[in-house]
C-alpha cells in the first residue's frame, strides 16, 4: 500500500509540473504570436505590461547608435489603417507635428524656404552652452541656433535645386527642433497628405523633426560637431523629403541608401556615413534590397548600402535622379511590390539602367560595383578612400587543396544582387593554383591576384569554368593573395555556387527560386515586414536554412509556392491570425532553443519516471 501511495504522490508531482508547464506555454504562446499592433506600441514606447513581458514576448532591438526615424515612421503610415482604432488613438501623437516642450516659436530661413519651429524652454530647448563648447561657434542665443539650422537646409535646398531634383510640394517647408536623443535618432521625415500633380500623381507632403542640438553623447559630438551633424541631417532628410514628392510609395531600403549617400555629395568632409559601410562587407551575402528593420545599423541595410550609389554615379552623373524620376510615375497598384506595400525598386533600377540613356543593367552595375569594392579603384573623392572599409572575405584558405573536406566548405548560396569573396594565401607546396567552379547561371565570377601590391584580373580558362594563376606558389604569404569573386546578379534568389583546387567540385542544385526573397506568409501574417517575428525567421533563413543542402532545396521550394498563398492570407483577418498561431511553435523554437529543450527533457524525464514506476509497481 505504501509504495501504491507512493506512486499515486509521484504521478500527482508529475501531474502538477506537467500542468505548470502547459500553463506557461498557454500563457506565452498567444502572446508572441503577436500582432501589428504590438510591434509599433513597442516600438514607440507605448506597448502595455510590464518590461519582463516585452522583453520576453516582444524581443524588439534597442539601439543606441543614431540613425534616422523616417523607416519606422514610413512603415507606420502604411500600415495605418491595418491598425485598431485604440492603437491609432495611443500613436496619433507620431503622425502628427510634434508638441515642444515650451513657448513654440518660428523663424523663417534666409532663402526663405524653410520655416524653423523650435522653442527656448523645457527638454526640447537647444543647449547652447554645449553647442559652443564643441562648434566654438559662440551663439549667444537659441535663436541664433535656429538660424544656423536655417542655413542648413538653404544649403541642401541649393544644392538638390541645382542637380535639378524636384523640390517638395510645400514652401516653405516645416522642419522642428525637438529632443530626439531618447529615440537614438538624428532626424525624422513625416509624411502628412497625399498632394498628387501633374507627373507626381502619388506626392506627399511632409515635415521634418530634427534633434534639438547634437549635443548628447551618442552623437559623439567630440567626433562629428553639432554643426557636422545638423549639416548632414538637414542633406539626409530634406533628401527624404524630395522623395515623397516623387512618390510615397518609395521602398524603403533605397530611399535610406540615397539620403545616406547625399550626406557626403551635400556636406563633404563630415564622413559620418563611411562607418556604415563595413556591416554590409562583413555581410555581403545578403541581397541589395535587405529590409531596413531594428538591425539596420548592424547589417548595414540601407544605410551601408549608400556606397552603391557612389558607383552608381561614378558610372553615370545623372543616374540616381533618373531613379527618381521613373518612379514619380508608377502606380502602386500596377507595379510589383516589396514587402513593406511599397514599389520594389530593384525592377525600376534595372529598367532604367537598361534604357537607351545609360544602355547597362542592373546585374552589369552590381557586378561592377563587387568588383570595384576589392580593387578600390574609386573614382571620386579620392582624398577619401582610407575611409572605405576594405572587402571581407567569406573564407580564407592556406592549406591545399581546397575542396569539400575542407573546414570552411568551399560553396555559397546567394539571395538576389549578393556577392561573396573568397581568398587564397600562396603556399610553396603550390606552385600553381587551379580554381575550378560550379555555378548556376546568373552567379557571375572573377579571380585577382595580388602580387607587390599590384592586382591583376586572372583570365578564365577557355572552355572550362575555372581559373589558373601561375607562380602561385612564388608569391609573398604575408602579403600576396589571389581572391575569387562570386557574385549573384540577378533577381532570383538562393542561387549556387561550389569550387575546389583539384577539380573535385559537387554539383549545385538548380534553382527555382524567382524574386522576392521575403518572409512571405510570415509577414502576410504578422502584418508587416518590419515585425520583429519576420526579422527573427528572415535570420533563421539566412543563417540555418541556406547553409544546408536540404535547408536551401526548402526555400526554393517556399520562394515558389508562398507568394501567392501569402498574397491570400493577407487579405483575410481569420486566415492571418491562424497563420500567426500556426507560426508560433516553430519562433517560439528559434528564439528560445535552450527552454524548449528543457521543456522537452522535462517531458521525456517525466515519460521515463512514469514507467519506471510502472514496472516497479508490477
Amino acid at each position: 500500500m505504501k509504495l501504491f501511495r507512493d506512486g499515486g504522490k509521484m504521478k500527482s508531482g508529475l501531474l502538477r509540473v506537467v500542468m505548470a508547464v502547459i500553463s506557461v506555454v498557454t500563457l506565452v504562446l498567444p502572446g508572441y504570436a503577436g500582432q501589428l499592433d504590438d510591434y509599433y506600441l513597442t516600438a514607440f514606447h507605448e506597448q502595455p505590461g510590464s518590461a519582463v513581458e516585452k522583453a520576453v514576448l516582444l524581443q524588439v532591438t534597442e539601439t543606441n547608435i543614431p540613425h534616422c526615424g523616417t523607416p519606422l515612421k514610413h512603415g507606420l503610415s502604411q500600415d495605418w489603417n491595418r491598425l485598431e482604432t485604440a492603437t491609432q488613438k495611443i500613436l496619433a501623437k507620431q503622425v502628427a507635428a510634434p508638441l515642444l516642450s515650451g513657448t513654440p516659436l518660428s523663424l523663417l530661413s534666409s532663402g526663405g524656404h524653410f520655416t524653423i519651429h523650435y522653442t527656448t524652454s523645457g527638454t526640447d530647448a537647444p543647449d547652447i552652452a554645449g553647442i559652443n563648447q564643441y562648434t566654438g561657434l559662440g551663439l549667444t542665443s537659441i535663436d541664433a541656433w535656429a538660424g544656423k539650422v536655417g542655413d542648413a537646409f538653404e544649403a541642401a535646398y541649393t544644392y538638390y535645386q541645382n542637380l535639378g531634383y524636384h523640390m517638395p510640394p510645400t514652401n516653405p517647408y516645416d522642419v522642428y527642433l525637438t529632443s530626439l536623443a531618447s529615440a537614438s535618432e538624428y532626424g525624422v521625415t513625416q509624411d502628412i497628405q497625399k498632394i498628387p500633380s501633374a507627373g507626381f500623381l502619388y506626392a506627399s507632403s511632409s515635415f521634418i523633426k530634427i534633434d534639438k542640438d547634437f549635443t548628447g553623447s551618442l552623437f559623439k559630438p567630440q567626433t562629428y560637431t553639432p554643426l557636422q551633424s545638423l549639416q548632414i541631417t538637414s542633406a539626409h532628410e530634406y533628401q527624404h523629403a524630395i522623395q515623397y514628392g516623387y512618390n510615397y510609395y518609395f521602398d524603403i531600403w533605397y530611399a535610406e541608401a540615397t539620403s545616406t549617400w547625399f550626406e557626403d555629395e551635400v556636406y563633404d568632409g563630415v564622413n559620418q556615413n563611411y562607418s556604415y559601410i563595413a556591416a554590409w562587407l562583413r555581410g555581403s551575402t545578403r541581397q541589395l534590397d535587405l529590409p531596413v528593420d531594428s538591425s539596420a545599423l548592424s547589417t548595414g541595410a540601407g544605410y551601408g548600402r549608400w556606397i552603391f550609389n557612389r558607383y552608381l554615379a561614378e558610372q553615370h552623373a545623372t543616374v540616381v535622379r533618373s531613379l527618381w524620376e521613373q518612379l514619380a510615375g508608377l502606380n502602386p497598384a500596377t507595379n510589383p511590390i516589396s514587402s513593406s506595400n511599397d514599389i520594389q525598386m530593384i525592377p525600376v533600377m534595372d529598367s532604367v539602367l537598361s534604357s537607351s540613356s545609360y544602355n547597362s543593367s542592373l546585374g552589369a552595375e552590381f557586378f561592377g560595383f563587387a568588383k570595384r569594392v576589392y580593387t578600390r579603384n574609386w573614382q571620386s573623392h579620392t582624398g577619401e578612400l582610407s575611409l572605405i572599409p576594405t572587402y571581407s572575405p567569406v573564407a580564407s584558405y592556406s592549406s591545399y587543396p581546397v575542396n569539400s573536406s575542407s573546414t570552411a566548405v568551399p560553396s555559397v548560396t546567394l539571395p538576389r544582387y549578393s556577392f561573396a569573396y573568397y581568398t587564397f594565401t600562396p603556399s610553396a607546396t603550390t606552385t600553381n593554383l587551379t580554381i575550378s567552379l560550379v555555378r548556376n547561371g546568373g552567379v557571375q565570377a572573377t579571380v585577382y591576384k595580388k602580387s607587390g601590391g599590384v592586382i591583376t584580373e586572372v583570365t578564365a580558362n577557355s572552355g572550362v569554368d575555372s581559373y589558373t594563376v601561375n607562380g602561385f606558389g612564388g608569391l609573398n604569404p604575408a602579403t600576396d593573395e589571389v581572391a575569387l569573386l562570386l557574385a549573384n546578379t540577378t533577381s532570383t534568389d538562393a542561387l549556387q555556387a561550389s569550387f575546389s583546387t583539384d577539380g573535385t567540385t559537387p554539383a549545385v542544385t538548380s534553382s527555382t527560386g524567382g524574386g522576392g526573397g521575403g518572409c512571405f506568409i510570415a509577414t502576410a501574417a504578422y502584418g508587416s515586414y518590419l515585425h520583429p517575428k519576420v526579422q527573427l525567421l528572415r535570420d533563421f533563413r539566412d543563417h540555418s536554412l541556406l547553409t544546408n543542402g536540404p535547408g536551401r532545396a526548402f526555400v526554393a521550394f517556399y520562394y515558389r509556392y508562398s507568394p501567392e498563398m501569402a498574397d491570400f492570407i493577407a487579405r483575410h483577418d481569420s486566415l492571418r491570425l491562424l497563420a500567426r498561431l500556426l507560426l508560433t511553435p516553430l519562433v517560439f523554437l528559434i528564439a528560445y532553443p535552450v527552454i524548449v529543450s528543457a521543456m522537452l527533457m522535462m517531458g521525456v524525464s517525466g515519460v521515463m519516471v512514469m514507467k519506471r514506476r510502472q514496472r516497479i509497481l508490477r
